[in-house]
Formats: C-alpha cells, sequence, structure tokens
C-alpha cells in the first residue's frame, strides 16, 4: 500500500489535470465573448481529481499486479512486469519458425513467461471496474460543491457514469494493455496521466456539459 501512494505522481497528475482544464476554458473564452473569467472552482476541481484518482487508480494497479501477474517467475523483490525478457537457451534453434517467433519475442520484449490470461483478467477488471472507479471520483470531484443534496449528487453520477466509460472505452483499453505489457507497475498510472493529457481535455468539455 505504502509503494502505492505517491505524492510525485499526485503532483504530477494535478498538474496535467489542470493544464488540460485551463486549455479548455482559455479556448471557450477565445470563442465565447459572454464567458469573461476562468472558472477557478472548476480548476480546482480537477486539481482534486488528479490527486485522488491517481492515487486510487496506483492502488488499484498494484493490486491488479498483485492477484494477477504480468509474468508467471517473479525474482525475489523485483516486481514481475519490471524483468527484462530471459536469455534464451544457448542451443541451436533447429526450427525456423521457432527462431522467427523468439525475434519477434525479443523485439517486443515479450518473454515465454508472459501470462496472456493474466493481462486479459487485468485488462477485463481494469477496463470494467478500475473505470467505474475513476469515472466515480471524477463526478464527485467535479460535482459534489455544485448540487445542494446527496440524492442530487447520486443522481448525476446514475446519469453520467455510462457514458462516461463507453468514452473512455475508445482510447484506454490500448493504453491498458501496453502498460500491462511493458511498463514497470509504479509508473503506469503516470503513463496513463500523460497520455489522458488530451483525455483530459475530453473531460473538460464533458464537466462543462449540462
Amino acid at each position: 500500500m505504502r509503494k502505492a501512494l505517491n505524492l510525485r505522481l499526485a503532483g504530477q497528475a494535478m498538474a496535467l489535470k489542470v493544464s488540460a482544464n485551463l486549455v479548455v476554458q482559455f479556448l471557450s473564452l477565445w470563442n465565447d465573448p459572454s464567458r469573461i473569467s476562468i472558472d477557478w472552482q472548476q480548476v480546482a476541481e480537477f486539481a482534486l481529481y488528479g490527486l485522488l484518482g491517481s492515487q486510487v487508480g496506483n492502488i488499484i494497479q498494484f493490486l491488479l499486479e498483485d492477484l494477477f501477474p504480468t509474468r508467471n517467475t517473479p525474482v525475489g523483490d523485483v516486481l514481475p512486469d519490471t524483468l527484462g525478457y530471459p536469455k534464451p537457451p544457448e542451443e541451436k534453434v533447429k526450427d525456423d519458425d521457432a527462431s522467427k517467433e523468439s525475434k519477434w519475442r525479443r523485439c517486443l520484449k515479450l518473454g515465454p513467461d508472459v501470462s496472456y490470461r493474466n493481462i486479459f483478467l487485468k485488462l477485463l477488471l481494469d477496463q470494467t471496474f478500475g473505470l467505474f472507479v475513476s469515472g466515480c471520483i471524477f463526478l464527485i470531484c467535479t460535482n459534489f460543491m455544485r448540487v445542494q443534496q446527496l440524492s442530487g449528487l447520486l443522481a448525476v453520477i446514475r446519469q453520467r457514469i455510462f457514458p462516461l466509460i463507453k468514452a473512455g472505452w475508445h482510447i484506454w483499453p490500448l493504453v491498458a494493455m501496453c502498460n500491462f505489457l511493458w511498463v514497470p507497475v509504479r509508473s503506469r498510472v503516470l503513463v496513463a496521466v500523460c497520455v489522458g493529457f488530451g483525455w483530459s481535455i475530453f473531460l473538460s468539455i464533458f464537466a462543462n456539459r449540462t
């Protein structure tokens, strides 16, 4: 759990979320003369989302890796996904097809110890439960100060969570697959945050929809 909580990651996520939101707001000011100022409350809401979302997301990534390790043979305290491709045995490869497959795996840094079953299970959970949790955190952070009662906040979540998840399926499955195969678990949320700069711009537009 301590490894999953990362203040540096939180700061980076907050900076990127706030930057994306400011980009959208500046563009809105440019295109809409009726708007006269920046919505600093929304900026603060995105900063809070960056803080909470990055930490919860990191915890989920560590839990998924503990339950379904990418590689079948962890060594010592090294995380399974941080291991390099094991050296092939020093035996002469007799079959040309096997040799080509070995070169392909080596090029992609995919060893024979990769568990594709675990990757599929992680992908499934990440793109359902993970996106649901992340979406709920986003909707709570951007609406809890704008509704008067808890029932209003729950109504917003019920109305908007599934469209948000469906929109996420356009980008996040590919990002998650690359993360599970090649990125150390401690860096996966940071990669998602960087890739998600454009996604954060979409979220800013999504948050402004009535």
